[in-house]
C-alpha cells in the first residue's frame, strides 16, 4: 500500500472483538424471546420460534447433502422470508453463503459461481436455467419447517471463518467478491446495534436488495436486538406514497435509504404537506455525497425526535464505518458550501488519515480493525493493493478506502472526492473503465470514454462519449439497450455523446476533464407536441431525466432505473394528481402512453395518444433500488 506520507490523523478502536458469531447471536435471541415477531412479510406474521425452525430445517438439508465447514454456498435470493431463512441456514449449516441476485445477467451469475467455486446453491428465487447449465452444481431446496420433536442441526464452530462472500458493484468480466468473516460481521451489526438502539419494540423496513451489503445493515441489527424486520411490497414500488404507506401500515421505526431516493421523500413531503408516519424515529441515510440543501429543508419539516443518521462505509469495511447526526438543530445550521460531515468512526473502527501533501488538510481515508474483511475472493493482487499496513501507522491491517476527506475541529470527516476513476452513481460504485470495456466490444465503436457528471437534479449520473465506426450510426438508446444485456442496469451511461474523435492530452491519454463541458447529450431539442397533456408530461419526463426527451421515448431505455421512476411519479402525482404505481409506468413507458392515464376524466386528446402501451419490459426485469 504505497504511500510517502505519515498519518496526520488516528483513530483507534476502543472496543474489542465480538466473542460470538451472529447464528449464535440470534439462537439467544430465540431462545429469550420465541413468541416475538421476527419478520412481516406483506401482512403474514413470522415470529423467531418458527423463523428458527425454518432455519434448522433449510440447515439439516445442507448438512445431509454434505456441505462442508466454510464452504461457500450460493443462494438465489431476492426481497422475502424464505430469502432471509435461507442465507441464515447457510450460516447455521457451518457454510458461507453467496448471495445471486436472479436479475443478474447470465454470464455475471456464472463467473460467480466459478470464482467462488460453488457446489451447492439454495434457490430461495427462481434461477435463470442458462446460470447453472453445464455446471456440476447440487441444488438444495428450501426445506419446510421440520415437525416437533426434529433434531437441531448441530452447529460448527465459526469464530474466524468466512460468514458471506459479497460481490461489490462496479465489476465486469470475473466478479469482485468480498470475503466477510463471522468475527467482522456480529462485530459490525452489533456496533449498529447499540448505536441505533434497536431493540424488541422496533420494526426495521427492508429496502435494499439481498445482493447488495446495506441489506445486512437491515438484517442483522433488527435480528439480533430482538426487533422485526418488516417486507412489504408497497415500499418498493418506486414510489414514495409506496414507502409511507407500507411504513404506516406496518408501523415501521427505523428505515434506510439510498441518499438518492430520500432526496425524493423530502422532495414529496416540501411539495405535498403531508408529515411522516408517526410511528418513524430513525431514518438512516448512505450511499452516495448527500447535500445540505435537501438536509436543512427535512430538519424544517420533520420533527426533531425523528433521527437523521448519514453513514459512510464500504463492503470490504463491512456495513458501516464512520456516521453523522443531521437531525434538528444540526442540519438545519448546515452551509452549502461546504461538504456534509460523513461523521465519526463507530466504535470498533480505527481510521487513520494520510495527507495527499505535506501540510494539506485533504487526506486519504484508510480503514481497520476487527470489522474490517478478509479481502477479495481469488484476486490475491487487488487484495495486495488495497488491505495492508501503512507507513507510519504502525503494522497494522489497514483498508484503502481511496476516498479524500477532511476533518473539521470537532473531529468529524467530510468526504470531497476520490483519488482514482471510481465514482458513486446512486449509491452503486461504477468503475468507468468496467463500462468502456463492455462499450469496445460493440461491433459499431472505435473508442469510447465513461464519466460522472452533476444531474441537474442532484446528484450524479454516469455518461459516456462514443466515437463509431466510419460509416456506422449509433444513438444512446440503443446502445444502451445493447449494454443492459450486458452489464447490470447501473453500469448502463444515461447520458451520450456521439463524437467524431475524444479529447485527448499531450501524453495520448483521453481528457476526461473536457468530456462533461462539452457534452450536450443525445437527442437534440425537445419535439414539438400538440397535446397540452402530452407537452406538460414530456417536460417532466426530460427534467427528471435531466436530457431532451420526446413524446414518443421510452423512459427505461433513456436511462430511467427505480430511484428516477419515483422522481418522476412522485412529480406527475405533484401536477395530475393521480397516484401511479411503478407497475403503470412500467407498462405505459413513454410521455404519450401516461397521457391518458393523467388525463382530467372527460377531457380529450388535442392529437393522437397513442393505440397502447408501448409494450412489456423486452424480457428485461424491472430496474431495482441499489
Amino acid at each position: 500500500m504505497p504511500t510517502n506520507q505519515a498519518p496526520v490523523h488516528e483513530e483507534a478502536p476502543s472496543v474489542g472483538p465480538a466473542a460470538a458469531v451472529v447464528i449464535d447471536l440470534l439462537e439467544e435471541v430465540v431462545a429469550r424471546t420465541p413468541d416475538a415477531v421476527a419478520l412481516v412479510e406483506n401482512g403474514t406474521v413470522i415470529d423467531y420460534r418458527t423463523l428458527w425452525r425454518d432455519v434448522t430445517a433449510t440447515a439439516s438439508a445442507l448438512l445431509d447433502d454434505g456441505v462442508a465447514a466454510g464452504e461457500p454456498v450460493g443462494v438465489a435470493v431476492q426481497r422475502s422470508a424464505t430469502g432471509i431463512g435461507a442465507l441464515l441456514a447457510v450460516l447455521r449449516a457451518g457454510g458461507a453463503y453467496v448471495p445471486l441476485d436472479p436479475a443478474d445477467p447470465p454470464d455475471r451469475l456464472r463467473d460467480i459461481v466459478r470464482t467462488c467455486g460453488l457446489r451447492r446453491i439454495v434457490p430461495a428465487a427462481p434461477l435463470p436455467p442458462a446460470v447453472t447449465a453445464g455446471l456440476p452444481l447440487r441444488i438444495v431446496e428450501p426445506a419446510p419447517a421440520p415437525g416437533p420433536g426434529t433434531a437441531a442441526a448441530p452447529l460448527r464452530p465459526a469464530t474466524g471463518g468466512l460468514a458471506y462472500i459479497i460481490h461489490t458493484s462496479g465489476s465486469t468480466g470475473p466478479a469482485k467478491g468480498v470475503l466477510v468473516g463471522h468475527r467482522a460481521l456480529a462485530t459490525a451489526a452489533t456496533a449498529l446495534l447499540e448505536s441505533w438502539r434497536i431493540g424488541p419494540g422496533d420494526r426495521f423496513l427492508s429496502f435494499a436488495a439481498p445482493t447488495w451489503d446495506t441489506s445486512g445493515e437491515e438484517t442483522y441489527p433488527t435480528l439480533l436486538g430482538g426487533a422485526a424486520l418488516v417486507i412489504d411490497r408497497r415500499a418498493t414500488d418506486g414510489t414514495v406514497t409506496g414507502l409511507l404507506t407500507a411504513v404506516e401500515r406496518n408501523g415501521v421505526t427505523v428505515v434506510d435509504l439510498p441518499t438518492s431516493f430520500w432526496y425524493e421523500v423530502v422532495d414529496f413531503l416540501r411539495t405535498t404537506g403531508r408529515p411522516l408516519p408517526p410511528s418513524l424515529r430513525l431514518v438512516v441515510i448512505g450511499g452516495e455525497e448527500v447535500a445540505a440543501g435537501p438536509v436543512r429543508a427535512w430538519c424544517e419539516l420533520v420533527p426533531d425526535r425523528v433521527r437523521l443518521v448519514n453513514t459512510y462505509g464500504q463492503t470490504e469495511t463491512v456495513l458501516v464505518t464512520h456516521q453523522a447526526e443531521l437531525g434538528g438543530a444540526t442540519g438545519r445550521r448546515l452551509p452549502d458550501d461546504v461538504p456534509v460531515p460523513i461523521g465519526r468512526p463507530l466504535p470498533h473502527v480505527r481510521q487513520v488519515l494520510v495527507p495527499t501533501a505535506p501540510g494539506s488538510p485533504v487526506a486519504e481515508l484508510y480503514v481497520g480493525g476487527p470489522g474490517l474483511s478478509l479481502g477479495y475472493r481469488a484476486r490475491p493482487g487487488a487484495t495486495a493493493r488495497r488491505f495492508g499496513p501503512v507507513p507510519g501507522a504502525g503494522g497494522d491491517r489497514l483498508f484503502r478506502t481511496g476516498d479524500l476527506v477532511t476533518a473539521g475541529a470537532d473531529g468529524q470527516l467530510a468526504y470531497v472526492g476520490r483519488v482514482d476513476r471510481q465514482l458513486k452513481i446512486r449509491g452503486h460504485r461504477v468503475e468507468p473503465e468496467a463500462v468502456e470495456r463492455a462499450l469496445l466490444g460493440h461491433p459499431g465503436l472505435v473508442a469510447v470514454a465513461a464519466y460522472g457528471i452533476d444531474a441537474a437534479t442532484g446528484g450524479r449520473r454516469l455518461a459516456a462519449a462514443v466515437v463509431p465506426r466510419s460509416g456506422t450510426a449509433v444513438t444512446g438508446p440503443e446502445l444502451a439497450a445493447w449494454l443492459h444485456d450486458r452489464l447490470p442496469a447501473h453500469l448502463v451511461p444515461t447520458r451520450w455523446s456521439v463524437r467524431t474523435a475524444l479529447p485527448m492530452l499531450p501524453n495520448g491519454k483521453v481528457d476526461h476533464a473536457a468530456l462533461a463541458p462539452d457534452d450536450a447529450g443525445d437527442g437534440g431539442g425537445p419535439e414539438v407536441v400538440g397535446d397540452p397533456v402530452v407537452a406538460d408530461v414530456t417536460a417532466i419526463f426530460s427534467r427528471v431525466l435531466d436530457r431532451s426527451h420526446g413524446p414518443d421515448d421510452d423512459f427505461f431505455d433513456a436511462g430511467g432505473d427505480s430511484i428516477l421512476a419515483a422522481r418522476l411519479i412522485s412529480r406527475l402525482y405533484r401536477r395530475f394528481d393521480v397516484e401511479l404505481t411503478f407497475v403503470d409506468l412500467f407498462e405505459w413507458r413513454t410521455p404519450r402512453g401516461l397521457a391518458d392515464l393523467l388525463r382530467p376524466a372527460g377531457s380529450a386528446a388535442a392529437g393522437p395518444t397513442g393505440s397502447g402501451p408501448t409494450g412489456p419490459a423486452d424480457g428485461r426485469t424491472e430496474p431495482r433500488h441499489g
